[in-house]
């Protein structure tokens, strides 16, 4: 019994600590697509050629997320494993569909640019 209240109170922690991992990546990935968006449109705004394509916007962003979503899997796996209800199986159940959305068409948008190069 001692064990396994030793392993809640871990995981009350590692849980918080998982998830935050995971929407820092988000948040990189989103503050990473916003510079190479100004920095495109400074380069729009000042007639010069443009580098790089929007789809590099949407690939660098895509994949911050897609890997943020891993953590919040992960965290989410995690906390389930301890504590199984059927909410938590169903924010689990909903992560996956969507990172594995995400992660299709990330691969699709990658594929069309790899075959446009």
């Amino acid at each position: 019994m001692m064990m396994h209240e030793f392993l809640i109170e871990l995981i009350a922690y590692v849980v918080p600590f998982t998830e935050l991992l995971g929407t820092a990546v988000v948040l990189w990935g989103t503050l990473q697509g916003l510079a190479m968006l100004t920095q495109r449109a400074w380069q729009a705004i000042n007639r010069q050629p443009l580098n790089g394509a929007l789809s590099d916007i949407r690939i660098t962003i895509g994949e911050k997320m897609a890997l943020g979503l891993d953590f919040f899997l992960a965290g989410d796996i995690i906390g389930t494993i301890v504590v199984p209800s059927k909410d938590t199986l169903l924010v689990l159940g909903g992560i996956v569909v969507i990172r594995t959305v995400m992660a299709y068409f990330l691969a699709k948008e990658i594929e069309k640019k790899s075959a446009a190069e």
